[in-house]
């Protein structure tokens, strides 16, 4: 063989060995493809085939006893994005920003946040006006990896009727997605915020919608293959009566402050209004600068009936008389001279109709004619030990326990806590202070109603609450709400007949007689509690009937009240009594 030849044959091996190498590569490249990773490769090409498409269930509607719906919801559009159907996202995006409203920015931190996989749509804007609907959908030719898909938003028909109680939904947070993301939780979903909304939130949410699409090159939805509807939200009944509640509301007005109706024997609540309030439907709508500054000035989202902590005034001689005539300092034959005050420690104690005086004095004309020398008189001696045991067997330190968020404790003080708080000792002027509702002690009007309540169910507190049933969607079963004793106050039978008697003694003279039903006996009790600015105070009027067997309690309380002397309620809380005896207590409610 020549040196061509040899040549020629090394070249030709060459080759062979080269295309060998490359079939062996290629053999190779496609048995790793197609064995190896080939259940991999296939399910891209299914889900670059088939989608996900997951909306909302329906909230479950919220009703008053009678059937009145409070919150719905209507009808609603949301924009998705499905990542991996974008041909160009700068200028898709930009498309979505203009017409929404919604920045470019914002509309990339959302899918950024959502963390899925890129042929999981996205929901990047919710709730977008009709007229937004209409121009993204005469552009979605034009946009393959934007949808509009039909959805439902909240709404509360009565506007800013039980407010407080309702609350409002939003738009999940980042601190609320990274708690709840275990729990079907994603980017942009609604989510209770206040009020029963959040308190029965995982009630009322339901479960959502599940549906596979198969979708061609371009995205877009050629069939579907699989569907599971959602299942809306459970319904909820509460123990509101809508009538009630708009009186309770009309009668706060523009004023600051709350009012509550509740049936003592079982806890149930009839109303619970608090002012100023808001209407929720903006949380959804979207909210002004204008109403925001003014909510945020007046603290309109601030429920009082529950959080609110205020000096209870002479209401708290309801616990202080209770102290006396447990610990046996008075008994209700006792007798105290009022001449307009007492001096203690060189310091004039003023009963509220200083100069003059009461005269002589037992409990029940203590109670009517709410003496301050009295009672001033009742706790000195009953001593602050006693007088901070009996104010925590009415619960003044605790929450009531009500089905909402954001209860407060009252404030029950002591020499400990004084010294801890102001570094000074505990003098028998502020047991004195204490012994009038005034200095340092605080209550909730729910707890002020709540210890109104035991006191006519001789010591039996039942828990207030708003839920009176639930009801399943699809079976419609109706779970109701079993009521509990939240507290039992240890006090005997005999001292609350004697509160009582006095409580009723309350509405038989001065202003207070305006309070008078026909035929039904009513207990109730006034407080003016001092604010600290002059001519400025908080007044309260708590009350409940029938004497004998309580079916209602109800509380009316001005925060920087308009009045300078709390009998001047009596009308008001009068129209509320009157109106419950209307509705549920037939032709003897009324006058």
């Amino acid at each position: 063989m020549d040196k061509q030849q040899t040549t020629q044959a090394r070249r030709f091996l060459s080759l062979l060995a080269l295309v060998t190498v490359l079939f062996i590569c290629i053999v190779g490249r496609l048995y790793y493809l197609q064995v190896v990773k080939g259940s991999y490769y296939a399910q891209v090409a299914e889900e670059n085939r088939l989608r996900i498409i997951s909306t909302n269930a329906p909230r479950g509607e919220i009703k008053d006893r009678n059937g009145v719906v409070l919150a719905t919801d209507v009808p609603s559009f949301d924009v998705v994005v499905t990542t991996y159907d974008l041909k160009d996202t700068d200028s898709e995006l930009a498309a979505v920003a203009k017409i929404t409203g919604i920045t470019v920015q914002v509309l990339k931190d959302t899918i950024s946040k959502a963390g899925v996989s890129p042929f999981t749509p996205i929901t990047v804007v919710r709730n977008v006006r009709k007229e937004v609907a209409l121009q993204l959908a005469e552009r979605e030719p034009d946009l393959p990896g934007i949808q509009l898909v039909m959805s439902t938003k909240r709404s509360y028909p009565l506007g800013t009727t039980a407010a407080h109680i309702l609350g409002y939904t939003g738009e999940i947070s980042d601190t609320e997605l990274t708690e709840l993301r275990s729990e079907g939780y994603v980017v942009k979903d609604t989510i209770g915020k206040d009020g029963i909304e959040l308190q029965y939130e995982s009630l009322l949410r339901g479960q959502k919608s599940q549906k596979l699409i198969e979708v061609d090159a371009q995205g877009k939805a050629v069939k579907t293959l699989q569907e599971k509807t959602a299942i809306a939200g459970q319904s909820i009944v509460l123990t509101i009566d809508v009538q009630l509640q708009q009186i309770c509301e009309k009668l706060l007005g523009d004023n600051k402050g709350a009012a509550i109706m509740m049936d003592p024997r079982n806890g149930e609540v009839l109303a619970l209004a608090s002012a100023p309030t808001f209407d929720p439907n903006k949380f959804i709508t979207g909210i002004s600068d204008a109403d925001w500054k003014a909510w945020s000035q007046q603290h309109s989202l601030f429920n009082r009936a529950i959080a609110g902590r205020f000096p209870p005034a002479s209401t708290f001689k309801v616990v202080t008389g209770t102290a006396g005539l447990e610990t046996g300092v008075i008994t209700d034959d006792t007798i105290i001279r009022c001449t307009g005050g007492l001096t203690i420690g060189g310091r004039l104690f003023k009963c509220w109709i200083w100069p003059t005086g009461h005269g002589n004095e037992d409990i029940y004309k203590a109670y009517a004619d709410s003496c301050d020398s009295y009672f001033f008189t009742v706790a000195s001696k009953t001593g602050i030990n006693a007088m901070d045991t009996y104010a925590k067997k009415y619960g003044i330190d605790k929450t009531t326990g009500i089905d909402l968020p954001g209860e407060a404790k009252g404030l029950c003080p002591t020499p400990e806590w004084k010294m801890d708080t102001y570094g000074v000792p505990w003098y028998e002027g502020d047991t004195m202070n204490m012994g009038i509702g005034q200095g340092y002690v605080l209550e909730t009007p729910i707890r002020n109603i709540a210890i109104f309540s035991s006191v006519a169910m001789n010591g039996t507190l039942w828990r207030p609450h708003l839920l009176l049933a639930s009801v399943d969607p699809v079976t419609k079963a109706r779970t109701a709400t079993t009521p509990v004793v939240r507290e039992t106050l240890g006090v005997s039978v005999e001292t609350l007949e004697i509160v009582r008697k006095g409580l009723n003694q309350v509405t038989k003279t001065g202003g207070t007689s305006l309070l008078q039903l026909k035929d039904i006996e009513v207990c109730a009790k006034t407080g003016t509690a001092e604010t600290g600015t002059a001519n400025r105070y908080h007044t309260w009027l708590a009350a409940f009937a029938p004497m004998d067997a309580p079916r209602i309690a109800v509380l009316l309380m001005y925060e920087d009240s308009p009045y300078t002397r709390s009998t001047s309620m009596s009308p008001l809380v009068h129209e509320m009594l009157q109106k419950y005896f209307e509705l549920y207590g037939g032709e003897n409610g009324s006058n």
